[in-house]
């Protein structure tokens, strides 16, 4: 395993982009009202956010595998920092959705060096071991920075939200200048073009079979987060009381990323993964159960979620180690398409969903099931999954 330096900064890095799409979550309906738009117009500020980060990721990774992982780590938490700070100074929605661009661009550069730096150093059993103990520390991000949103924009105004965001990516800064070293030495990098390597990466099946796992819960994971500050303002909760509620899904992602580290010593890699894919859809089949009672309350929204949220602890963390690890040899542009693929596909699935179905329990539960039963696709036979991963 790595030294503990080099793990909490790599979570560092993988937290920063998922705080700044969380951490004004229960701002969003006084944002609404501040900015004079429509209530389905501000979950669309996540998921340009969103889209912003996935096409970024695509320049990151193979410009590190050229030319090295810190110059342009340095530069991302510089365009990360900026954007923060132009968001927090936004007086309209037109402006303060440039600067969530400007965000997300250098956000994206955590999230696809970080998971590089693991790869350089780890095989894909060992990579998995660190992503169990990087997630914990990540999951935590969703959870905690809506709470400390909340608490900021109820005491300072929602702009507080975004100068927290800078701080946090000033802390990473210079975690890297002082903590972490060069992981690509020279001889190691590329000589080709630095997208070349997007073809040898899309051809390898297990990377295609992956990704569509992380995909899928990833895209159930932030079509909650831009449905439930709307369905819990409909129930009369406050922004610090909407905040908390992102806290119980924390248990469910660590405790399964802990069991998860624990059975990789026993269990198959895949027979793991699966299991992590049928608590996901016993959530969505919870989800669409709760809206069938049409029962009240916060407790309808949270409970079933943190079934879901087992799986965001264990079978997103394992497959995204899968696809990166693989034997395809470009794990800082595999890390860039996964993570396009990851966040593109949220943000774009997330927009649709708010802009056609509108906010609803039985929305949220329609998305969850069918996502859940998209990532239970890749389990069965045809889907080309190899008999007994080891």
């Amino acid at each position: 395993m790595p030294r503990l330096s080099f793990v909490l900064t790599v979570a560092m890095l993988s937290a920063f982009g998922l705080i700044a799409s969380d951490v004004y979550l229960p701002a969003m309906p006084s944002m609404t009202i501040e900015f004079g738009v429509a209530d389905w117009q501000m979950p669309q500020t996540v998921s340009i956010y969103l889209l912003a980060l996935a096409i970024a990721q695509l320049s990151y990774g193979p410009l590190s595998d050229r030319y090295g992982r810190k110059p342009l780590l340095l530069a991302g938490i510089a365009l990360y920092m900026v954007g923060s700070l132009g968001c927090a100074a936004s007086s309209g929605y037109t402006g303060f959705l440039i600067w969530r661009i400007l965000e997300a661009v250098g956000a994206a550069a955590g999230l696809v060096i970080g998971r590089a730096l693991i790869a350089d150093i780890c095989d894909k059993r060992t990579s998995a071991k660190v992503y169990a103990v990087v997630y914990p520390l990540v999951s935590l991000s969703p959870a905690l920075a809506p709470a400390i949103g909340g608490h900021l924009a109820a005491v300072f105004g929602w702009r507080a939200d975004f100068l927290f965001v800078a701080a946090f990516g000033a802390a990473a800064l210079l975690m890297v200048l002082t903590l972490l070293p060069e992981t690509l030495p020279v001889a190691a990098r590329t000589r080709t073009s630095p997208f070349a390597g997007f073809g040898h990466v899309v051809r390898d099946r297990n990377f295609r079979r992956y990704t569509l796992v992380v995909c899928a819960i990833y895209c159930a994971w932030f079509v909650y987060l831009t449905q439930s500050p709307f369905l819990f303002a409909r129930q009369g909760l406050s922004e610090e009381q909407s905040g908390w509620l992102y806290l119980p899904l924390t248990a469910g992602i660590i405790g399964a990323n802990l069991l998860a580290k624990r059975l990789l010593d026993r269990w198959p890699y895949d027979r793991i993964v699966a299991a992590g894919i049928a608590c996901f859809v016993l959530g969505g089949i919870a989800f669409l159960g709760m809206a069938a009672l049409e029962r009240q309350g916060a407790v309808t929204v949270v409970l079933p979620m943190c079934l879901v949220s087992l799986a965001n602890g264990s079978s997103l963390s394992l497959a995204v180690s899968g696809a990166i690890a693989s034997e395809h040899g470009y794990a800082a542009t595999a890390s860039g398409l996964v993570g396009f693929c990851q966040i593109g596909s949220a943000a774009l699935l997330a927009m649709g969903i708010s802009a056609t179905f509108g906010t609803g329990l039985n929305v949220l539960g329609g998305a969850v099931l069918t996502l859940g039963l998209l990532a239970l696709s890749t389990c069965l036979p045809w889907s080309g999954r190899p008999a007994e991963q080891a």
